[in-house]
């Protein structure tokens, strides 16, 4: 359970879940292919953070409901600018968590498969 709290802890600050070292995004869509800390190729088969989508996908979503609930409960906001702001939802959350989620996938993989870790690294 301390690995995955730690691992998670280095998601959310989009730092490597292995070793914790930072700048690990060449840019804020973008992964470097290894840490440039402990040297660990990041994806090591094709396809490897396609689970990463589906996690921003449903933390997007979720965090959209929330919002969606409380602007038609709690505000006396017009149907179009609720519309207004559900948009801008839409949009802006899935490219404001991408790189949270990437990292976060990483972490839960480690957590996952704590052995394969130790073979990643060159």
């Amino acid at each position: 359970m301390k690995r995955l709290a730690q691992t998670l802890g280095r998601g959310l600050l989009r730092r490597c879940p292995y070793c914790g070292g930072p700048k690990i995004f060449k840019n804020w869509f973008s992964l470097k292919d290894r840490c440039p800390s402990c040297n660990t190729l990041f994806a090591h088969e094709g396809g490897y953070f396609l689970g990463a989508y589906p996690l921003n996908l449903v933390l997007t979503s979720v965090i959209a409901v929330l919002v969606a609930i409380w602007l038609i409960a709690g505000t006396d906001l017009s149907v179009l600018e609720m519309q207004i702001i559900a948009v801008a939802l839409v949009i802006g959350l899935p490219l404001f968590f991408y790189p949270y989620t990437l990292s976060l996938w990483m972490a839960i993989d480690l957590t996952l498969h704590p052995d394969f870790a130790d073979r990643e690294h060159a």
